[in-house]
């Protein structure tokens, strides 16, 4: 499960990427313990002063003066390189400070190491979509879906950052460290609405847009009708060809101009009434016929139930 797998990404990672931690530990285990009492000692001052390194580039960056770093590629991938890259700093101080204060105990307090590989998971992907974005040279077309990308990563990141300070084993030092790491508050908090739906109207653009094709690369696309999911890309295409002529008989039905009888359908009452050319009729009907197709669900008569239940019994 996502907890077990975000232990085993932090754990396993944390000890062998530490630059101190892993040396740390092989001096323990020496036979010679006084020349290894005196590695520990300038290992340990080392480690002390990356974490103090750590807090400070930590409180710098968020502090905005990473702003004037350069970083590459195009003013809104910019700004995420640099978000990724205060994420990435918070994170150094946090995983290193829980490891220095918690020791072994840090494994067995499962949701905050979780929460630790919640942060690690996100700005991985988050870096994935960057380098993807930056290697297409920052096409405009994609900016909807990269910034998506980049915002929900970030956000979830930041949400198990602020999780973790709420729950940070001292208190005291919980509430320092958030002064640190954020000195304004949450800087994502996920999509916007906005930016959902603008994502979402990507879905409904025709076959062969770029930002669709994108999105949609990779992934298994029947093109049968009679396949489920062919079948709902048919109808979205009858339905997008045939949205004129359903506004033409929307428009038709609410000006009077077409009056159907008790029981007669809209698109005949259209056709007798000669708002409707029988061609057009008939794409109205193709299109809502296939539509039909896909929101239909299976309908079983009380007697179908019935034998179907004594089957199972």
């Amino acid at each position: 499960n996502i907890l077990s797998r975000n232990l085993m990404i932090f754990g396993q990672g944390a000890i062998r990427c530490h630059p101190f931690v892993l040396k740390e530990m092989a001096l323990a285990g020496r036979e010679d313990h006084d020349q290894a009492l005196k590695e520990f000692d300038g290992l340990l001052m080392q480690h002390i002063g990356f974490a103090v390194s750590n807090a400070a580039s930590t409180l710098v960056l968020n502090l905005g003066v990473g702003h004037f770093e350069k970083a590459p590629g195009n003013r809104l991938s910019q700004g995420y390189f640099r978000a990724l890259n205060r994420q990435a700093a918070a994170f150094a101080l946090l995983a290193d400070l829980s490891m220095m204060l918690l020791g072994g105990e840090l494994k067995r307090r499962e949701r905050l190491s979780a929460r630790l590989g919640d942060v690690l998971s996100h700005m991985y992907l988050a870096s994935a979509a960057l380098k993807r974005y930056h290697d297409l040279d920052s096409p405009d077309h994609l900016k909807p879906l990269f910034a998506w990308a980049m915002e929900e990563s970030l956000g979830e990141s930041e949400r198990a950052l602020d999780e973790l300070l709420s729950n940070f084993p001292n208190k005291v030092l919980g509430c320092l460290l958030r002064v640190i790491v954020f000195p304004f508050g949450r800087r994502h908090t996920g999509p916007s609405d906005a930016l959902d739906a603008e994502v979402a109207a990507v879905i409904g653009r025709a076959k062969g847009d770029p930002t669709l094709e994108e999105l949609l690369a990779g992934c298994y696309r029947p093109q049968s009708a009679e396949d489920p999911v062919g079948a709902l890309q048919h109808a979205y295409d009858l339905l997008g060809a045939s949205h004129p002529l359903q506004k033409k008989l929307h428009t038709a039905l609410k000006s009077g101009q077409v009056k159907p009888t008790a029981g007669e359908h809209a698109i005949d009452a259209a056709l007798h009434a000669g708002v409707l050319q029988p061609a057009e009729a008939q794409t109205l009907r193709d299109a809502e016929a296939a539509r039909r197709k896909v929101i239909d669900v299976d309908d079983f008569s009380k007697e179908e139930l019935t034998q179907a239940e004594g089957k199972v019994r």
